[in-house]
């Protein structure tokens, strides 16, 4: 089936979706709404379903259910890209939930703890074949995960025994696979946004190392390439009495110019706000694939933005707070 054909039936399909998306507008209401199970009682409306009230913390089974309605839904819509390789472009964002998954299950094995509560529905694996592959060591059938990596991360951790490395590995390989799939799909908006996605994830890092003390190795080992500011540029910055003013010059000036003063829950929420600016755009495409992606990471930053609200109000946090916190919404 031919781009032309399937294309604007998907749009067609996601824009009907996109109607069924929280406007951050009702986003806010949930955020003065008096109690959390007030809030629960306006998911139900958005669609999300019943909890009864004397399950309210386990209110992460909601998002999830969600979540992964909405990958299923998007299931089918997108065609393997033409290239030859594996992955599609909605692939591409589902990536990160496989190596999370791949992540506990190797954190599973060093520390003989039990991580099921930290599984992920939603990515381009089914959870059974991933845990199959992994106590075999089998993963020519995984192509979306880097055996090396997975290797790397068991060695690592077993000469170290600090349990960071296997995330700064795993984190490194999914944004390889990333970039990778993105470059072979050929869309400039995906490989874009991939871009985007490993700077602002590189930015956050140092921010949060620089503003804590820590020094150089740290940042230099949590580094993920695929950005577009080298290594080289951050080290420079590192160095620099005013680190800001030289992120600055990087193209992210709208985030990083009081990024060692402004208070880091405000920094992170300016950081997601700057990527969904760039990801709205899909919105306006009509015969691309872009909707998709950009209904992806839409539905994505809502269940985000449900899980700050939820959290805050059974924590007692005040309305005013919370709302400072909501992400921008997608719709």
């Amino acid at each position: 089936m031919s781009k032309q054909k399937i294309y604007p039936f998907a749009v067609a399909a996601v824009r009907c979706m996109e109607n069924n998306l929280i406007k951050k507008d009702k986003l806010m209401q949930m955020a003065e709404a008096p109690t959390a199970e007030d809030v629960l009682h306006m998911l139900a409306e958005c669609g999300y379903g019943e909890l009864p009230r004397e399950q309210i913390h386990d209110f992460e089974k909601l998002l999830s259910e969600q979540l992964n309605k909405a990958y299923k839904s998007l299931a089918g819509l997108i065609p393997a890209n033409n290239s030859g390789s594996s992955g599609s472009l909605t692939d591409v964002f589902l990536y990160k939930n496989d190596y999370q998954n791949m992540k506990v299950l190797i954190k599973q094995e060093v520390s003989g703890i039990d991580g099921s509560a930290y599984f992920i529905d939603g990515g381009t694996i089914p959870l059974e074949k991933l845990k199959t592959a992994f106590l075999e060591r089998k993963f020519s059938d995984l192509p979306a995960i880097k055996a090396d990596a997975v290797n790397d991360a068991l060695e690592t951790y077993a000469k170290t025994h600090d349990g960071r490395y296997i995330d700064v590995i795993m984190d490194n390989a999914c944004f390889q696979t990333m970039a990778e799939t993105a470059k072979a799909t050929g869309n400039s908006y995906v490989i874009e946004y991939v871009k985007k996605l490993a700077d602002i994830t590189n930015i956050k890092t140092f921010v949060r190392i620089k503003r804590l003390g820590k020094n150089w190795k740290l940042f230099d080992e949590a580094y993920v390439d695929g950005g577009s500011i080298s290594k080289e540029k951050f080290n420079e910055c590192f160095q620099n009495d005013n680190p800001s003013a030289m992120l600055a010059e990087t193209g992210y000036k709208q985030i990083t110019e009081n990024c060692m003063t402004t208070g880091f829950t405000e920094f992170e929420r300016m950081c997601d706000d700057y990527l969904m600016s760039y990801v709205k755009d899909a919105k306006y495409k009509t015969l691309t694939p872009e909707p998709l992606v950009g209904y992806i990471l839409g539905k994505e930053t809502e269940i985000k933005c449900v899980r700050i609200i939820m959290t805050c109000k059974l924590n007692n946090i005040d309305s005013e707070t919370i709302k400072e916190r909501v992400r921008e919404a997608y719709v």
